[in-house]
């Protein structure tokens, strides 16, 4: 039986730093627009409702990165280093948002290690976008001031919140990873193995 390599090599770091600022552009995006429908329902008194929408896509970094590599601390690093890069970029949150990547990254990599780093189904990304959801929401409490929310108004942010790492963080991830590995985009990595791919034989 074959050991699993779970060694770094120099393409799983350039894989992880692409992940990164890739992810990092699209965060400030979501942060933004985040920042705007909250603006929207401020009015409302739903204000910080606003982000939850787009949760599913600051979780997706770990969950790709988790994904394509299938190795251990892949998540944590990828989540990481996008929150890194989105702060450079000028979020207004400031580097609090980096640890807010740990906690994500965190959140994705507790299921990917609960099953060992070997199954990498649909129902075990998630699983582990409601583990990211549950685990963030928690931190928030914490650290955001989410404790002064009225907890019917918190159940609803937990809902959308789940929601949206559903649709985006595994469904749409996962088809974004797949359909990648199988153009040969990523070919040499871990979601690569036993998938026909172009230029390969079968």
């Amino acid at each position: 039986m074959n050991k699993t390599d779970n060694s770094w090599k120099l393409k799983d770091i350039l894989m992880i730093a692409v992940t990164g600022v890739l992810f990092g552009v699209i965060f400030l995006g979501a942060t933004y627009s985040g920042g705007f429908l909250s603006g929207l329902l401020t009015p409302l008194g739903m204000a910080q409702l606003g982000y939850e929408p787009f949760y599913g896509i600051y979780f997706m970094a770990g969950a790709f990165g988790g994904y394509v590599l299938r190795r251990p601390g892949a998540a944590v690093i990828s989540e990481m280093l996008a929150a890194i890069i989105e702060c450079l970029l000028g979020n207004y949150f400031g580097p609090i948002i980096i640890l807010s990547g740990f906690v994500q990254g965190i959140g994705i990599e507790i299921v990917l290690a609960l099953f060992r780093y070997k199954r990498y189904d649909l129902g075990t990304i998630m699983l582990a976008s409601v583990c990211c959801s549950v685990i963030t929401m928690g931190y928030n409490l914490v650290i955001s001031g989410y404790s002064a929310i009225a907890p019917s108004v918190l159940l609803i942010m937990l809902v959308v919140r789940i929601i949206s790492a559903l649709l985006i963080t595994a469904c749409f991830t996962k088809y974004l990873a797949d359909s990648l590995a199988k153009a040969g985009v990523l070919r040499g990595y871990a979601i690569s193995q036993g998938m026909e791919v172009p230029g390969e034989e079968a």
